[in-house]
């Protein structure tokens, strides 16, 4: 069984961090699945972005 993880965050800095401490713990990121997703706050008109990626353990194959 592959061990994926996702990574979800609406602070950049923060999912940046992230991503790079599990890198350095062996997982590879899945470029394909890095994705930006605005969203509004309904109350403010506020745009916040979710920013998303898949990791997985280095040398692991994924089987669409």
């Amino acid at each position: 069984m592959d061990e994926v993880l996702i990574v979800r965050e609406w602070e950049c800095d923060l999912f940046h961090r992230r991503v790079l401490e599990l890198e350095a713990q062996g997982y590879a990121a899945r470029r394909d699945t890095y994705r930006i997703t605005p969203e509004m706050n309904p109350e403010t008109g506020e745009i916040v972005h979710l920013y998303t990626i898949e990791l997985q353990r280095a040398g692991q194959t994924r089987k669409e």
